[in-house]
């Protein structure tokens, strides 16, 4: 019976050794895995600033001759900008949401942030026809309402393409630069949705509705 015990003994230990070994061993693997993807926010994030900054030597020059050759580029930027934001989108599905991923959603919002100015400087430098269109969201009171404006949002954007720059903004992260938006387009309560740059509607608003102020 002793040794019956001691073998039982040794096995659990043994158990409880590789389990432990094993979660420090996969902790590991995730915490590489959220540094290499903070490399790529942090570089997607300089790359819109540079162009950003590029177009407004450009303007400053009075310069337009490379606006078709721009606008492509910063749709892809933005299409970039995008997958890394389903990235964050999947791990909050399948996981808490941790002050890791505060933090990657604070940086895939600014990505948007400098997405959506270096868009308007190209709308107004090169004349672009594309609409902008914001959506102000709570990322901590996920509402059937705000479900329903997402989906709306979404078959908007599928159906008008690139002719729609359509970006979010989690509206109650405390993001300085998106309490400063909220303050000056007057956004008193989300969901919103912000039409380029000067007409605000809220939620619920369906896509027939949406239809009747953007044409694409």
């Amino acid at each position: 019976m002793k040794k019956v015990l001691l073998k039982t003994l040794a096995l659990t230990a043994l158990i409880f050794t590789i389990g432990l070994f094993a979660g420090i061993f996969l902790d590991n693997i995730r915490l590489e895995n959220v540094k290499t993807r903070m490399t790529e926010i942090d570089n997607l994030w300089n790359d819109a600033r540079l162009l950003q900054s590029y177009i407004q030597r450009l303007s400053d020059g009075n310069s337009t001759s490379y606006c078709g050759f721009l606008l492509e580029e910063n749709l892809k930027a933005g299409d970039k900008i995008y997958k890394e934001g389903s990235l964050v989108e999947e791990y909050e599905k399948t996981n808490r949401f941790t002050p890791t991923l505060v933090l990657e959603k604070e940086r895939y919002a600014l990505l948007d942030l400098q997405f959506w100015l270096n868009s308007i400087d190209l709308k107004r430098i090169c004349n672009a026809n594309y609409s902008t269109v914001i959506y102000f969201y709570s990322q901590y009171n996920k509402t059937v309402e705000q479900g329903f404006q997402d989906r709306v949002l979404w078959e908007l954007k599928q159906k008008c393409g690139p002719q729609i720059i359509y970006i979010t903004f989690p509206a109650d992260m405390e993001i300085t630069t998106i309490e400063v938006i909220k303050n000056v387009y007057n956004v008193t309560k989300i969901p919103a949705v912000l039409i380029n740059e000067s007409l605000i509607l809220y939620s619920p608003i369906t896509l027939r509705e949406m239809e009747n102020y953007i044409v694409c």
